[in-house]
Parts: C-alpha cells; structure tokens; sequence
C-alpha cells in the first residue's frame, strides 16, 4: 500500500453498547419484553455521555455526523436519545447527529417464556432448549440461528452502506447482549455456538475498526469495556 492510499483510507468506528439495568425482577426471562429502565439509569446515561464526549481517544474523531443506532426497545432507545442529545451539542452547529432504529437488533424473541420466571418455565422446557442451543425454537418466538440470520442481514446491510461512504463515519449502536455477540462472533469468525462464550455486560461496549476498502485491516480494538 502506498503513502497516498495510507492517508486516505477511509476508517468507520463502530461502537456496540449494551443497555444498562432494567426494572425486571431476578430470574425473570426477558428478550424483546419491553421493559423499563432501572431506577438506576441517570447514572447510566451520564457515564455513557462521559465516555463518548471527553475521553481521549474519541478526540480525533469527527461528531458532526454522528450516526446513532438503536434496538426500538426503551432500554435501547432512551439511552440512544440521551446520548444522541449529548453528541448533537458538541457538534457543528449547522449538522445534526443522526438517531435511527432497527427493528433487526432486537433481542432475541423468546416468544411464550417472556416475562415469566425460569421457575415457571419448567426444568424440562430450559434442558431442551439446553440440548439444542442454536436450533431450538422458543414457543411463538425464534430459535438462535433465525435471531443470528435477522442480525447479520441487518449488520451486513449496515456495512455495504459504510462501504459507499465517501468519509470516515462514527456508527454508536444501542442494543442487547445477543445482538452484540452475533456481530462479534460474525466479525471474528468464531462458531455460533461458541458465541455465548463472549461475556456481555450491561451498559458495556466493544469497539471495531472497520475499513471498508482494505477489509484486512479491520480490526476488534477491544470487547466488553464496562463503564
């Protein structure tokens, strides 16, 4: 690669954050429940604005189009639209940050076991979804192969639309652990069945360097940075 091609390469940061804590009891199963937000999530929302508008390695980069995407779930979406207010204040004046949802980066659905408890669910119900991790089907809900398939569409969407881009773009994506960990394992080819191995905390974030002309230069900066 010559000089000239190194200097003006064109370089997209995506950011992966997971939601914070949310209002759901201990031991209740919750994928695409739209449940609310911890009492706990101003604290939240000021350390998630902190990271993004003065830590130093976000310094170089340019927010005047800051490209937010989140789950339209309210875990998701109201720390997106926080954050969103937070970046559009520090940017040009005479551009906006961009706020989108994508329907695609629900949670997993996990049909009739929503918003009841483990218990309830039966031990009989939990092995045999045990013993067939990626292909079991959630009554009137998806199976994980289904929920990864929507994911990477959506993600593989996302990069042919970075692919065209003329400039370097920062793309913040709001959402759920299952989403970030299909990307990921996407990203570093790792086994869909092995996904589960990448911890996933909430309000945490994974950061990607991708460069769309030179996919070999893509790389995963780091994973599971909890704030």
């Amino acid at each position: 690669m010559s000089q000239s091609e190194s200097n003006t390469l064109i370089t997209h940061q995506i950011y992966l954050v997971r939601h914070g804590e949310v209002n759901v009891p201990v031991g209740v199963c919750y994928g695409q429940l739209n449940c609310e937000v911890s009492a706990g999530f101003e604290a939240e929302q000021a350390r998630l604005i902190d990271y993004f508008t003065n830590t130093s390695q976000l310094e170089s980069l340019a927010y005047s189009s800051p490209i937010i995407i989140s789950s339209p779930l309210k875990r998701c979406v109201q720390l997106a639209q926080t954050l969103n207010q937070a970046l559009e204040s520090q940017a040009d004046p005479t551009l906006q940050a961009q706020l989108h949802c994508n329907d695609a980066f629900k949670e997993i659905n996990f049909g009739d076991w929503e918003g009841q408890s483990w218990q309830n669910i039966g031990q009989d119900k939990i092995e045999s979804w045990n013993n067939d991790l990626i292909d079991y089907t959630f009554p009137n809900g998806e199976s994980a192969r289904s929920f990864d398939a929507r994911v990477i569409n959506a993600w593989d969407e996302l990069k042919a639309q970075l692919a065209r881009e003329t400039s370097s773009k920062t793309i913040i994506i709001i959402t759920h652990a299952g989403v970030i960990r299909s990307i990921l394992s996407h990203f570093l080819h790792i086994p869909l069945q092995h996904s589960l191995l990448l911890n996933i905390d909430k309000l945490s974030i994974s950061h990607l360097n991708l460069y769309p002309q030179f996919e070999t230069l893509s790389r995963c900066m780091f994973v599971n940075k909890k704030l």
